[in-house]
């Protein structure tokens, strides 16, 4: 018993020196990398560094050095100092630090000496130079094509006329404002996630419609597209529900906090936005709007007997990323402008509408009349209140769906206690559990599925419970076993010695 404790106690120090040990090999390499930074000093400076340790510089050198080599131009990080000096590295991990306009002149020439004059020159900047210190990129070339880095993507940025005019560029037809740097990484955050069909639930505002939503989507069994779910919009903020880790769209005509629609028997009416956005934030659901040309349904018909459809939303919902979904409403011609905004209860808000009037192509009266004949209404506004960052990795770590993660890993956890202390929770189990005897069963296949019972109860419910205090029981007995170690090896050589020849 004694050994078996001694060799859990040496799996649970090597699995507690793990962190320990890379935090050292971590430290090790901040050191010398700290060592090389000192020497190289100040002012216009060359010097050679490791991957790690360059700081609020150091994500976008590392996406600079994973890109591929380009035939034309130059690709350079860059982040500007809080004294105002630019730092440079290019693919090698080679820093330029310039402080002076003839320091930043001889940037390319000194990290890119291979580039002919006049090739295309690549900026990648940091988070902190783009929020912290926008006005400072007026020091750089105009001719430029500057970049965002943020995790692992880069994003184009638009010069405006003033630093406050700058947007990043997340598809050819979406640029996103850079008012706040917590803001903008929650909505790129949001942009980059996969669209999983399943998840996104178009609805319908009908009346005298289902009170209630299925939590499986519904499917054409030809073409296997989401089939368009109709609810009673009296029981809208309550079929929500249903619909728990999934995303809702609804669209209708926007004006003001009312959403106007109409269904397809009876009048025009309204619903209270914010009221929406709080069953949505009640029930954990992603919420849509999109405020569309016309007060029509998608998936009824119009006076003319016509589908109605939301422009573009058929081929949004085929998309990969969700930022994909936003390009296709946008009809790929019309550019999106996106504004993130906080909402309540650590949620965020999306704000999309068009760059220009091409919205509604003939303008807004006539463009609504064509949607009445045609049954494609355009959209002309589109706004996402969505689950934040944090709460979506939560969702995403969870290994089964609807028991919050924290529960999950502190479950596994205690499990792994109780495998590390098994001697101790194995004896406890026995004295709960006694073992069966198979002169009880008139059968091998009642005993043996006893057994399984027995060891399934063990494993799923007794470890879990009992894991974490057997692990405090092991780690005392063997304190008390390092303790009595001395007195125990001086008894046995003491016998020894007065062991009769």
């Amino acid at each position: 018993m004694r050994r078996m404790h001694w060799a859990a106690g040496l799996a649970m120090m090597l699995l507690a020196a793990a962190p320990w040990m890379a935090e050292q090999a971590a430290a090790g390499w901040l050191s010398r990398i700290a060592r090389e930074a000192a020497e190289t000093g100040g002012g216009a400076s060359l010097g050679k560094v490791g991957k790690l340790g360059l700081g609020a510089l150091d994500n976008a050198a590392a996406h600079v050095a994973a890109l591929p080599k380009l035939g034309k131009g130059t690709a350079l990080a860059a982040h500007i100092t809080p004294e105002g000096h630019w730092k440079f590295a290019n693919r090698d991990g080679q820093i330029f630090t310039a402080a002076t306009p003839d320091e930043l002149a001889r940037v390319s020439a000194t990290l890119a000496p291979e580039a002919q004059a006049g090739e295309k020159l690549a900026l990648y900047l940091s988070e902190d130079t783009v929020f912290a210190n926008r006005t400072a990129l007026k020091d750089l070339p105009v001719e430029a094509d500057l970049h965002v880095v943020v995790d692992k993507s880069a994003y184009r940025l638009r010069r405006g006329a003033t630093p406050a005019d700058v947007v990043a560029e997340v598809r050819p037809n979406i640029v996103l404002t850079l008012t706040d740097r917590t803001l903008f990484e929650e909505a790129v955050h949001r942009l980059a996630r996969p669209l999983n069909r399943s998840d996104i639930r178009v609805l319908a505002l009908e009346t005298g419609g289902p009170r209630t939503l299925s939590s499986v989507p519904r499917f054409d069994p030809a073409t296997k597209a989401a089939l368009v779910d109709q609810v009673d919009p009296s029981a809208l903020q309550q079929a929500l529900a249903g619909l728990k880790g999934q995303t809702a769209v609804i669209s209708g005509r926007v004006e003001g906090p009312a959403l106007k629609f109409r269904p397809s028997k009876g009048p025009e009416q309204s619903l209270d936005i914010a009221a929406l956005v709080q069953a949505a934030e009640a029930a954990d659901v992603n919420l849509v709007v999109i405020g569309a040309g016309a007060s029509h349904q998608p998936g009824g018909r119009n006076w003319l007997w016509q589908r109605v459809a939301v422009a573009g939303l058929d081929d949004a919902l085929q998309r990969a990323t969700f930022a994909d979904f936003l390009a296709s409403l946008g009809d790929g011609a019309t550019e999106l402008m996106l504004k993130a905004s906080p909402g309540s209860h650590g949620r965020v808000v999306l704000s999309a509408t068009p760059q220009s009037a091409s919205a509604l192509p003939l303008g807004d009266t006539l463009g609504e009349w064509m949607g009445e004949i045609t049954g494609h209404v355009a959209v002309k506004t589109v706004e996402v209140f969505a689950r934040d960052a944090a709460r979506e990795r939560e969702l995403d770590s969870r290994i089964v769906p609807g028991i919050p993660s924290g529960l999950q890993i502190f479950y596994l956890c205690a499990v792994a206690a109780g495998v590390l202390s098994l001697p101790v929770s194995l004896g406890w189990w026995s004295r709960l559990w006694p073992q069966e005897r198979r002169a009880e069963y008139a059968g091998r296949i009642g005993f043996y599925a006893a057994r399984a019972v027995r060891w399934l109860a063990f494993i799923m419910i007794f470890l879990p419970v009992a894991g974490m205090p057997a692990f405090a029981w092991t780690c005392l007995l063997m304190l008390r076993d390092a303790i009595t170690a001395p007195f125990r090896a001086f008894g046995w050589l003491r016998a020894r010695l007065t062991q009769p020849r």
